[in-house]
């Protein structure tokens, strides 16, 4: 038990890491040339980033749920085809708008985005076959290994675009490794073997599954940037990269909130199907309110030494108001929670339902953002306000969205003692 919770604790470690290895490539990029080259990085960040996991159909998560029986091979085969269908429609955007995706950055980022999605899948295997501990030292290791390489290209040649390719052969080979480490695998069961069925049977029910749970992320991921295009619509290039650094608390927050919910889907799991949902339901809503309440006081920490911390970390172009930084510091405690409410609704299968709640985020953030940018507001100021938005009504409605369904809340039997459908 104890190796367990300790195979755990690394992975979460090294989700850390790998938040802690791209903040600082921000980081370095701010002090080696200024908040332009931040701003360009983090809008090609911000239009690839939904591109892939939108393509990536959620195979990671549905490799290890998933009750239906597909081969690997169809697994591995989907996220070929869906990785190869980005990277087109990423080329086709740099070359159709090249004014404001800079190719000379973007390359590289491209090529990472294609081995994190690779990677991406072979962890699974890991995750499926329990060597939480290889995983958890992949990514740290990883991690540690491009803040290295990216250093020794800024220090050698002051170059970020080599810096970019740097961080790239870092991904490749990590990718590298971990299909190498993954590869092992147990022999199929006789169970397993009598279970196959045609291969373009796997694929339909692959898809079926994948569709909305790949909505679901991509909508999320979503969300997460398009504040970011708030303080492009309304503001400079460098008010974007003064934001981008600022906002990497909410990125990091939702990293953090990705590594409790690794840790805490199975749990809940169990509790649904000891218990049943409305004992889920309340103790998610417990943890919850636990979770707000215990960041809290971090906000009043923020309001007093945020703005000066930014301007020691990034340098004196970076100054943030105090209002950016309340609207920040909020939306990142309501992010932590967030993924507590969202491995509920993982849990009861509902994945439709944290897709509307994702697009109803959009909405509002898109909502709140540009009439705050309208009125006059700053654009960072209105760009933080929007994320704040966009992080409570994610929380509220997925906390509403785990209500019982009055069909599977009390489950009763027909006069004729026919179990009733769903």
């Amino acid at each position: 038990m104890n190796s367990y919770r300790s195979a755990l604790f690394l992975v979460a470690v090294g989700n850390i890491a790998v938040a802690g290895a791209q903040w600082y490539i921000i980081w370095l990029f701010a002090q080696q040339a200024g908040p332009t080259a931040v701003g360009r990085y983090s809008t090609l960040i911000a239009m690839m980033t939904p591109v892939f996991i939108a393509s990536q159909l959620g195979l990671r998560s549905l490799f290890v749920t998933l009750q239906r029986r597909v081969r690997w091979q169809i697994y591995l085969g989907c996220r070929l085809s869906t990785v190869g269908l980005s990277a087109l429609i990423i080329i086709g955007l740099v070359i159709s708008v090249p004014d404001q995706l800079h190719s000379s950055l973007a390359w590289p980022l491209l090529l990472i985005k294609v081995s994190d999605s690779i990677g991406d899948l072979f962890y699974a295997r890991l995750q499926k076959s329990e060597r939480l501990l290889a995983f958890g030292l992949i990514l740290i290791i990883v991690a540690l290994l491009s803040a290295l390489a990216v250093t020794a290209a800024v220090v050698t040649t002051g170059s970020p675009e080599i810096a970019v390719w740097a961080a790239a052969v870092v991904s490749v080979g990590g990718t590298a490794v971990t299909m190498k480490v993954a590869s092992a695998r147990p022999p199929e069961t006789a169970a397993e073997a009598n279970d196959r069925t045609t291969a373009h049977g796997e694929v339909i029910a692959l898809l079926a599954a994948g569709i909305p749970m790949s909505m679901m992320q991509a909508v999320y991921s979503l969300l997460s940037y398009v504040p970011l295009a708030i303080v492009a619509w309304f503001g400079s290039p460098e008010d974007v990269g003064r934001y981008a650094s600022a906002a990497y608390l909410v990125v990091f927050a939702n990293l953090v909130g990705a590594s409790i919910e690794t840790v805490v889907l199975p749990r809940f799991r169990v509790v649904h199907e000891s218990d049943g949902a409305d004992v889920l339901r309340r103790r998610v809503r417990r943890l919850c309110s636990i979770g707000l309440f215990a960041l809290a006081p971090f906000v009043i920490l923020a309001l007093f030494i945020g703005p000066w911390l930014l301007t020691v970390v990034y340098g004196a172009e970076f100054e943030l108001t105090r209002v950016s930084v309340l609207y920040l510091s909020l939306a990142a405690i309501c992010t932590l929670p967030t993924y507590l409410a969202s491995a509920n609704l993982l849990v009861l299968n509902r994945y439709w339902a944290t897709f509307f709640v994702g697009a109803t985020a959009i909405v509002a953030v898109l909502v709140g953002g540009g009439a705050a940018g309208t009125a006059g507001m700053p654009a960072v100021e209105a760009g933080s306000l929007a994320v704040f938005i966009g992080s409570t009504v994610r929380l509220l409605g997925e906390i509403l969205c785990a209500k019982p369904r009055r069909d599977s809340a009390s489950p009763k039997e027909p006069a004729d003692g026919a179990a009733l459908g769903g």
